[in-house]
């Protein structure tokens, strides 16, 4: 059987005598922003990847996430914010309040999520008014391993460094959609109905996920177009409308470049 530990590694572990004797244990490092070594880091990429960094100062640095490395729900709350926000600050100052500390507790978030009426976690109901939980984890286990993710310290609390984590994602995100867009508009042209019609090819004036995938593959798009797809369905309904799909407008090279 396979143990998620969604508590982390049992503290009881700490004792040579209380590990299994038998199994396999996969686990990820994960370091706080405030733990960050650069020094060491420049080392590690001056002797094995022979790059010259000696002037190279924190500030110089672009630190990047790929979307393959954070937990689904991590990238389903991100999801949720850039369809709401222009930037990970604003999405920080509302949950920590007008007179926030500068740290997100888990109560917070939490609380925070549920003014912004975020029904990412949600539990689904069946028809016959049972409830589905994704991966067997309820809504509050599902925001606690967020913070979690949030939280590689382990203080209790979310710092704006370590929510910054989160911008990382963002580009990456943003970074997907500006490429699908770019594809389109080489594709199709400036005017993305002229992609719409395409995708849509039943003009049933919304796509699912399954349709998404097969319509957006069929055109010769192989990129992650899974993380476009739930970044459109802002709803969270299980289909993209055509106004949703409208989203892409800002992301256009001509509408990018007027914006600086």
């Amino acid at each position: 059987t396979e143990d998620p530990m969604p508590l982390g590694v049992p503290r009881s572990w700490g004792e040579f005598s209380f590990i299994p004797k038998e199994g396999t244990f996969r686990g990820t490092y994960m370091c706080a922003p405030e733990y960050r070594n650069l020094g060491h880091r420049k080392d590690i990429a001056k002797t094995y990847g022979y790059l010259d960094v000696e002037g190279l100062v924190d500030d110089e640095v672009a630190w990047w996430t790929g979307l393959t490395e954070p937990p689904e729900d991590v990238l389903n709350l991100l999801e949720y914010l850039i369809s709401r926000y222009d930037n990970i600050e604003q999405p920080f100052r509302d949950i920590d309040g007008v007179n926030g500390n500068g740290q997100i507790t888990l109560k917070e978030l939490v609380e925070g999520l549920d003014t912004m009426s975020c029904k990412k976690f949600d539990e689904k109901k069946k028809a016959k008014g049972q409830k589905v939980v994704t991966g067997g984890r309820t809504k509050d286990q599902r925001i606690d391993a967020i913070f979690r993710y949030l939280d590689p310290g382990g203080e209790g609390s979310v710092s704006r460094e370590e929510w910054a984590i989160l911008g990382q994602l963002w580009k990456e995100f943003e970074l997907s959609i500006r490429e699908f867009v770019h594809f389109l508009v080489l594709t199709f042209g400036e005017d993305l109905s002229e992609a719409w019609a395409a995708l849509d090819d039943d003009a049933s004036q919304e796509l699912s996920e399954e349709e998404f995938l097969v319509a957006v593959e069929t055109i010769g798009y192989f990129g992650p177009a899974k993380v476009v797809y739930a970044l459109l369905d802002s709803s969270d309904d299980g289909n993209i409308s055509v106004e949703e799909f409208g989203f892409l407008e800002k992301y256009k090279p001509s509408n990018l470049a007027e914006s600086k």
